[in-house]
C-alpha cells in the first residue's frame, strides 16, 4: 500500500494555457480515482483551512483518504472527523496579530478549525461575496479575542517582504510560533508544526508501506526532505535539489508511483 501526501494549490490545482484561472485537470481526477482504486491512499496536505478546502473539493470531485490541514496543524479522516489539532495559545495569538496590525500588509486573518475570518484586508477589489466562497468571515476584535486559533495567514506585498517579515516574527516569536513562506503569504502555525509533521503523524496512523509527497513551494520544502519527495516542476526551482524527482502534473506522479510509465522518463 502507497500513501501519497499532496500540497494543493500549485501542485494538483494549476494554471492551465487553456484557463485564465487555475484549475483541476479531468486526467489528473481520474488519475487519483485509479491510484485509490489499487488500495492506495491519497491525500491533501495543504496551507487551508478545512472550511476553505471543502468547496474545492466538492467543485471538483476529488475523493482522499485523509486531510492534512493548515500547514499539519489539522488532520482529518476519510470521512472528515477531525483526528488531530494543535492550537495556538490564546496569549500568542493576540501578540501577534497586535504586532502584524502594525505592519503594512497586504491582508491578515485567522483561522479555527473550519472557519476562517479577516482581520484586515487593504484589497478593495475583493469583494464580499468572494470572501464568501472561500468561507472567509470579518471578525471584529471581539469575535477574534473570543475563537480558539489554529493558524494564521498573512499576505504581502510581494515574496521578498513576505520573507522579510517572516524573519522578523521568527526573532520575535522563537519557540512559540512556526513560520512557513509560499510565495507572497506565510502561513502561522503552532512552534514545532509543519506539513512534515502532519504527514509522520498520518503515517503513524495508516502504517503504509512506502509514503510519497509532492509539493510546488517552500512550504513543502519539510516534507519533502523528510520523504525525498517529488516536486512540480512549474514550482519553486529550490526545491529540486531536496526532490527525488519532478513531475509536471499529477498524472504523471501517480501514474509513476503505479509502475505505469518509463521510468527513464524522470526529470
Amino acid at each position: 500500500m502507497q500513501l501519497l501526501a499532496s500540497d494543493y494549490d500549485g501542485t494538483i490545482k494549476q494554471y492551465s494555457h487553456k484557463e485564465k484561472e487555475p484549475t483541476v485537470e479531468k486526467r489528473d481526477i481520474e488519475a487519483i480515482r485509479r491510484f485509490r482504486k489499487k488500495g492506495n491512499l491519497f491525500g491533501l496536505v495543504t496551507g487551508r483551512s478545512k472550511g476553505m478546502i471543502d468547496p474545492e473539493l466538492k467543485k471538483y470531485g476529488i475523493e482522499t483518504d485523509f486531510l492534512i490541514a493548515q500547514n499539519g496543524s489539522a488532520i482529518w479522516s476519510k470521512d472528515f472527523q477531525l483526528l488531530h489539532a494543535c492550537e495556538i495559545s490564546h496569549e500568542t495569538a493576540v501578540e501577534l496579530a497586535d504586532f502584524v496590525k502594525r505592519k503594512k500588509v497586504v491582508c491578515f486573518g485567522a483561522a479555527g478549525l473550519e472557519s476562517s475570518g479577516m482581520l484586515y484586508d487593504s484589497r478593495p477589489e475583493i469583494r464580499d461575496l468572494e470572501r464568501e466562497k472561500m468561507k472567509i468571515e470579518k471578525l471584529t476584535e471581539e469575535s477574534f479575542r473570543q475563537m480558539t486559533v489554529i493558524s494564521f495567514f498573512i499576505k504581502n506585498e510581494s515574496d521578498e517582504k513576505a520573507e522579510l517579515l517572516a524573519k522578523e516574527l521568527f526573532q520575535l516569536f522563537d519557540g512559540r510560533l512556526s513560520f512557513h513562506c509560499n510565495k507572497d503569504v506565510i502561513d502561522v502555525t503552532a512552534y514545532g508544526v509543519s506539513k512534515e509533521t502532519g504527514v509522520r503523524w498520518i503515517e503513524e496512523y495508516y502504517h503504509p508501506d512506502k509514503v510519497a509527497v509532492i509539493g510546488d513551494a517552500l512550504n513543502d520544502l519539510s516534507m519533502i526532505q523528510a520523504y525525498h519527495g517529488y516536486y512540480i516542476t512549474s514550482g519553486c526551482a529550490g526545491l529540486k535539489q531536496y526532490a527525488e524527482r519532478g513531475f509536471a502534473n499529477m498524472e504523471e506522479c501517480l501514474t509513476y508511483m503505479m509502475g505505469e510509465t518509463d521510468e527513464r522518463k524522470g526529470r
